[in-house]
Order: C-alpha cells, then sequence, then structure tokens
C-alpha cells in the first residue's frame, strides 16, 4: 500500500489542505505501514531520507494558501496570502471536504468571473480606475482584475462572433499567458468602462480590424452586445 502511493504521488501535483501538516501526516502514515508500529518519538528510521527524496519528487501545493491568492487577500503581517479560518478540532475527514470545497470554487468559471468582476467594480468605487499613469502621452490606470476576469470568461477563444478561427489562440505565449488582447470596446482614453462587461478579448486579427479595418459601427455594436450577455450570463450562473 505505502508503495502504492508513492507511485502515485511521485512527479504529480499534489494539492492539500497544509502542507506541513498533511506532508508530516503522510510520512508518518508511510512509516507506520512498513514499521507497523512506528518508531518511538524522536527516532530516525534508515529509510527516513529516501522516503523524503520520493515525496521531494511531487510538487506540494496548499489548497489554502492557493485559495487566499485566489481571493487576492494579502495579509501584510503574515508576509502570505490569508489563510481560511481552521476549527481547531477540524478531523481528516473535515480537512479533505474543506479542501474539495476549495478546490471547486477555484475551478467554477463563473464563480472565478464574478469574484473579479467584483474586484473590478470595488476598483472603480474606490475612485481608482480611469486615474492618470506617470508615463509619456494620456496613460491611464487600467484594473488588472478587469483584464484576468475577461480572459477567464473568453475561455481561450477570440469573442468576436464574427471571428472565422476563434481557436486561432490555443497556443500560450512564451511568458505562458493567453495570445488574446483584451480591448475596451468604448475607447478608455475616451471616458469607456474598465469593467468587464465593456471590454472583449479579441484574437490578434480581430483586434487589428477593430482598430484599424474598415469597419462601421455596427461592428462595436456587436462587441458591445457580446460583452454584455456573456458577463451576464456568467454572473448568473454564479449566484
Amino acid at each position: 500500500m505505502a508503495d502504492t502511493l508513492l507511485r502515485r504521488i511521485q512527479g504529480k501535483r499534489v494539492v492539500i489542505y497544509g502542507r506541513s501538516l498533511q506532508y508530516a501526516a503522510i510520512y508518518t502514515a508511510l512509516e507506520y505501514a512498513w514499521l507497523l508500529d512506528g518508531l518511538p518519538y524522536g527516532a530516525l528510521w534508515p529509510g527516513t531520507a529516501d522516503t523524503l527524496a520520493q515525496l521531494e519528487r511531487s510538487r506540494w501545493e496548499c489548497a489554502r494558501l492557493r485559495h487566499g491568492e485566489f481571493e487576492n487577500d494579502w495579509a501584510a503581517a503574515e508576509g502570505h496570502f490569508t489563510l481560511p479560518v481552521e476549527e481547531p478540532t477540524a478531523d481528516a475527514l473535515s480537512r479533505c471536504r474543506v479542501t474539495a470545497a476549495l478546490l471547486r470554487r477555484m475551478a467554477d468559471p463563473a464563480l472565478r468571473y464574478a469574484e473579479l468582476n467584483a474586484r473590478a467594480e470595488q476598483t472603480v468605487r474606490d475612485g481608482k480606475s480611469h486615474r492618470p499613469r506617470p508615463q509619456g502621452g494620456q496613460r491611464l490606470s487600467r484594473i488588472a482584475a478587469s483584464r484576468d476576469a475577461v480572459l477567464e470568461r473568453s475561455q481561450r477563444a477570440c469573442e468576436n462572433p464574427r471571428c472565422p478561427d476563434p481557436r486561432y489562440t490555443s497556443a500560450l505565449g512564451r511568458n505562458g499567458s493567453y495570445l488574446l488582447e483584451v480591448d475596451h470596446i468604448d475607447d478608455h482614453a475616451k471616458g469607456g468602462d474598465d469593467l468587464p462587461s465593456a471590454m472583449i478579448a479579441l484574437c490578434p486579427n480581430c483586434h487589428a480590424l477593430k482598430a484599424r479595418g474598415t469597419v462601421d459601427d455596427s461592428f462595436r455594436d456587436l462587441l458591445r452586445f457580446t460583452a454584455l450577455v456573456r458577463h451576464q450570463e456568467l454572473l448568473s450562473k454564479a449566484r
């Protein structure tokens, strides 16, 4: 059983409730599996280094920490993202359920979109939108959550309903980002909203067509309508 477990997790991405706690628990479980009743407290088993080396070949991540990052909730005093509150008496099954709930939440595109949209709207309410940036020319600040939300909504496909090849962008750039360009349907520098409902993800061809092509206002109207409908659909799923 212990050897089977090690084979299954070796080299894999292992997402757990709390890295240090669960890591120690797994090692202890392996030790008991091999030695029946384990070692006395403070003693080291001769194969400890080998077991730790096998465990280290996996990529370990803490679901609680990843969820704090997902929520963009930074704990300045601790120097890391805020961890969800843990019940002191939580047993292993409870922790598994919490981990599963966190992963489901992070994997749901509608919830992710809704949270990013809420973050963007809060930025607007805080008066942090359309502020001049300290650069040459007329450059305004942009809300990162809005861009992230539109990319989440796009699911790696151009959002122009007339795009002849929406999956032209299925590959990723050298930095691992989408090969999509998030565009303000109404010019941001002229007061266009910096919110997901007023923005759209376009492949480079469609973006160039909108910016420099011979298209009339009906094309911009189509994009505006498409963005708003997709925006409302995802928010309704997140409720």
